[in-house]
């Protein structure tokens, strides 16, 4: 019996099996210290108090959602009186 095979890899859809730096959305804990304006340092002392999420750990490694950082500044906004994106 023959099989069906695509006549090219065109036809074929594959995810990419890399990211680019653009499409990343977990951060090391000093490039999420520094999108946040803070030292990592003091990263780690916002986490340990609970006033910043819990990194996800992967491996031994520790990484940070771009979400995370986004709520969390949007939470320093409100806090402070103004909408998310007023400077």
């Amino acid at each position: 019996m023959a099989h069906s095979v695509p006549s090219s890899t065109a036809d074929r859809k594959s995810p990419p099996c890399f990211a680019t730096n653009d499409d990343l959305d977990l951060f090391t804990l000093p490039r999420a210290a520094h999108k946040l304006s803070v030292s990592k340092h003091t990263l780690e002392r916002l986490i340990a108090n609970g006033a910043f999420p819990r990194p996800v750990k992967i491996g031994r490694s520790s990484r940070v959602p771009r979400t995370d950082i986004s709520i969390y500044l949007d939470q320093l906004c409100r806090q402070r009186g103004e909408k998310p994106g007023d400077s």
